[in-house]
């Protein structure tokens, strides 16, 4: 959920929102990059899979008008809005070695694409890009298409509150930027809610005992039919 919440953080940074708004492949963009950092954090960066998948995103970078910086903040920006909301509502807080490790992890990524400055401390820089953060209509626009294919996903019942969902899950400043309404107090009170109860439950679930992977969830959602997809 953290990685696909912090795709709007893309939308609401003026220089990501326009190059992310400047081509129409946003579905297909959405299902490589989801695939692939499921599976280089499944492999490793320096097996033979991350090796040729990192080969793939360099190669793929070269024809966009994506830069170094661009890269930074998205990387930043996964790294840092995935501790926020597993500090938030995971089933407890990284332990420090966890939290050094996902940064590492993001750090080291980065390098293999070209970005060898990886901010000393990412939370602090993020922090920076966020208070930057303005409306456009290239992350107006790319917000709307990412809605328009979550809804497709969920059950016809469920999609006129997937706006309202995802705007109680985004900060107000992103919201703004990507031109959401700020949803009722009753949705906001609701959502965190039930955030913070499933925080507590799974503190008492058993250990998974088979992996689960952006792949795997994938193959399972196709077998089962569309409509299953979230």
């Amino acid at each position: 959920m953290a990685g696909r919440l912090m795709i709007w953080h893309l939308y609401a940074w003026p220089p990501t929102a326009h190059v992310v708004g400047s081509t129409d492949a946003l579905f297909t963009r959405a299902e490589i990059t989801s695939l692939t950092f499921g599976d280089l954090i499944e492999h490793g960066l320096d097996s033979p899979r991350g090796r040729e998948i990192l080969r793939f995103v360099n190669r793929s970078h070269r024809s966009t008008p994506v830069t170094v910086e661009h890269n930074r903040f998205a990387l930043v920006a996964l790294a840092v809005t995935l501790i926020r909301w597993l500090d938030r509502y995971g089933k407890r807080p990284l332990t420090p070695p966890e939290r050094a490790a996902l940064l590492r992890f993001y750090a080291e990524l980065g390098r293999r694409m070209g970005v060898r400055d990886f901010p000393a401390d990412p939370s602090a820089y993020l922090a920076d890009c966020e208070a930057s953060f303005a409306f456009t209509e290239a992350g107006r626009l790319c917000s709307e298409r990412t809605l328009a294919m979550t809804r497709a996903r969920v059950h016809p019942w469920l999609r006129s509150l997937v706006g309202p969902v995802i705007s109680a899950l985004l900060q107000p400043s992103v919201r703004d930027a990507v031109g959401l309404p700020h949803p009722s107090g009753a949705i906001q009170y609701s959502v965190l809610a039930v955030l913070r109860i499933r925080r507590h439950v799974v503190r008492w679930l058993p250990a998974r005992t088979t992996p689960t992977t952006p792949r795997t969830r994938r193959t399972k959602s196709l077998s089962a039919g569309p409509q299953s997809a979230i």
